[in-house]
């Protein structure tokens, strides 16, 4: 041939990369792959197209979490309590929104269950959990874990403005208007949602609440992301968060049933710089403020005003060594009124200041060890050192990964639970001890991943973790609560598996499994307040057609264990089976349809103070469907 040679030309295989984790090292984004940290990345995008679009539902999918069922005790808007494997404590799971710790130094308020029980996804573009204490990057209240949340980047490649609309049983509804892009250095994103839902609130003994409003949930919620790239050197980033709910809290006693208002409000302002100083030393400054207020019922209220500075620097001294150090101020207000007394001014004020540094070694390519280290001060206890190291192993081409990691946390008591006071919310009276002592907890976990074939994954992890002094609760009766630190050591011992994959020529069909045994137990025998035992996530989707996708969703638990105090002491096993399906019509249309609870269980959510049909039990089956419109 003249001119040239003939060649044949070979398709080059894409290679799927690793999901990123910015969370295992506070910031620094790395490849999930490459840090023996023990941390699950969530694809949220992923869960809004199976018809997750909640917090609670979206947690309740992640392999050594559990949750209450439904979102809460009695349906979505309330409370939904979390256990990241088998540690409960809602004082021992640190939220993470914008680098901002969202943390409570009144020592209770439940706060992070509030959290998880209303927070949406349609404002969330990053979700990770950390397993295990993470206080030597996190600070105290990190014992059990961190779910770290970040608000979406706005982006030119999606839409510009996205309407979500739905409607379903229980007279619920959601609404949700969402726009982003970006402008020479600027981007933004903006969503603003709204929710109802009258919920199936109905009690074990078959009675339903009388209230007309008992059961109802409403919740407008906002969220703002702006960021400017100065230059290639320096990025601004301002976010703003705002949510106002109502929940109509209803409880039953021994057939009486008590309804309770409750209305909550968040703000969370957070603004961040970020600077490449040079080749090889980048430096971040951050300041937040986070606002909470909360009416439970007649003459209680809860009001919270956080602020957060931070200074972060990370020199990378050659391809091997990076090392990352800062400086950081938190201060935690806590208040609370009742219709008996005031308590303000410094009673629940905490003050803590901290220095932390990590330094990730990297011999080779396969090889991965990070060391962390923290020492924070307050007002409260003085001086909390923790520290965590973490290595991971790559052999086999890549195909097997070991992992594994060990870390300790802490949490002081709050100002109150330090009290010779007392206060009456709702029908309770808590009384403080000033005798109480700080949580520990020290917690390590190995674990292994195989690639079994391309695009299949196997994963099993053991983990062991120790609590000491855990801050318990006495019930006095029906209306007297006491706190004390238990007299022997909480330990949880237990193991993950997972297993994922997808089938790319057949239909794109994907699945995911997984299994987790804990055995979470005080020194008495006693299994730990709102546990499960053992917990299975299951999902199986597939793609027969173009531009459709079916799948189904399945969440279980069995061994779960009621309250502090409250007998029985065992909750319903349970499982709850889900369907979903989505047609996009076209690039600007998409219809979705959803049904939860496809069986129709009927299980115990919360045990009862009273006699056992006074317990809530989860709604029946609901049909959801909707449609999104993009432009």
């Amino acid at each position: 041939m003249a001119g040239g040679c003939a060649y044949a030309q070979t398709d080059i295989p894409e290679v799927e990369l690793a999901p990123i984790t910015v969370s295992a090292h506070d910031g620094q984004e790395r490849p999930r792959d490459t840090t023996g940290v023990s941390v699950y990345v969530q694809d949220v995008e992923e869960l809004k197209n199976e018809g997750i679009y909640n917090l609670a539902e979206a947690m309740s999918t992640i392999p050594g979490v559990s949750l209450l069922p439904g979102g809460g005790e009695n349906q979505r808007g309330n409370v939904a309590k979390v256990a990241i494997r088998g540690m409960n404590r809602d004082t021992a799971i640190l939220p993470m929104i914008d680098g901002m710790r969202i943390f409570n130094s009144g020592g209770g308020g439940l706060l992070t269950a509030n959290i998880m029980g209303r927070t949406d996804l349609f404002s969330i573009g990053t979700l990770e959990v950390l397993k295990g204490s993470q206080g030597a990057v996190y600070g105290g209240g990190a014992m059990g874990g961190v779910v770290y949340m970040e608000t979406p980047q706005g982006d030119a490649e999606k839409p510009l403005l996205s309407l979500f609309n739905e409607v379903g049983s229980h007279n619920s509804y959601t609404g949700n208007a969402t726009t982003q892009g970006q402008q020479d250095g600027l981007s933004w994103f903006i969503s603003s949602t709204y929710t109802r839902s009258d919920n199936d609130t109905r009690f074990a003994d078959g009675s339903r609440p009388s209230a007309r409003n008992a059961g109802e949930y409403e919740s407008f919620a906002e969220a703002l992301r702006l960021d400017w790239q100065a230059n290639e050197s320096n990025k601004l980033t301002l976010t703003y968060r705002r949510e106002d709910s109502e929940f109509g809290y209803v409880s039953s006693y021994y057939g009486e049933h008590f309804y309770t208002p409750y209305s909550f409000r968040n703000n969370l302002v957070t603004l961040k710089w970020q600077s490449q100083l040079s080749e090889k030393w980048s430096s971040s400054l951050m300041a937040g403020y986070y606002g909470y207020d909360a009416t439970l019922g007649q003459g209680y209220t809860q009001e919270l005003r956080n602020v957060q500075l931070e200074w972060r620097n990370s020199y990378t001294w050659c391809p091997h060594h990076t090392t990352s150090a800062g400086l950081a101020w938190n201060r935690s207000a806590y208040d609370y009124f009742d219709s008996y007394s005031t308590h303000n001014g410094d009673h629940n004020l905490e003050n803590t200041y901290s220095v932390f540094a990590e330094h990730i070694y990297s011999p080779n390519d396969n090889w991965d060890i990070s060391l962390a280290a923290r020492l924070e001060h307050s007002n409260i206890f003085r001086s909390s050192p923790a520290l965590r190291g973490a290595a991971g192993y790559r052999f086999d081409n890549n195909t097997t990964r070991l992992l594994g990691s060990v870390g300790t946390g802490y949490r002081s008591p709050g100002s109150f639970q330090r009290s010779h006071g007392k206060f009456t919310g709702g029908y309770m009276t808590y009384h403080g001890n000033p005798n109480l002592k700080q949580e520990k907890s020290l917690s390590f976990d190995i674990g292994i991943e195989q690639d079994l074939a391309p695009g299949h994954t196997l994963s099993l992890t053991g983990f062991w973790e120790r609590l000491e002094d855990a801050i318990c609760t006495d019930y006095k009766g029906y209306s007297d609560v006491y706190y004390r630190n238990d007299s022997g050591h909480q330990r949880i011992i237990g193991f993950e598996m997972a297993l994922q994959g997808t089938f790319e020529n057949h239909w794109n069909t994907g699945y995911k499994l997984s299994w987790t045994h804990a055995r979470p137990k005080a020194e008495d025998g006693q299994q730990i307040a709102w546990t499960s035992r053992n917990t299975w996530t299951a999902e199986l989707h597939t793609s027969p057609a173009e531009g459709f996708t079916t799948g189904v969703g399945l969440t279980a638990a069995t061994g779960r264990s009621n309250y502090e105090g409250a007998t029985p002491r065992r909750v319903d096993n349970y499982y709850s089976l889900r369907w979903f399906a989505r047609y996009e019509v076209n690039e600007k249309l998409t219809l979705h349809l959803r049904i939860e609870n496809l069986t129709n269980q009927k299980f115990v959510t919360e045990g009862s103070f009273g006699a056992p049909g006074d317990a809530a039990i989860s709604a029946g089956t609901s049909v959801h469907g909707g449609v999104t419109i993009n432009f």
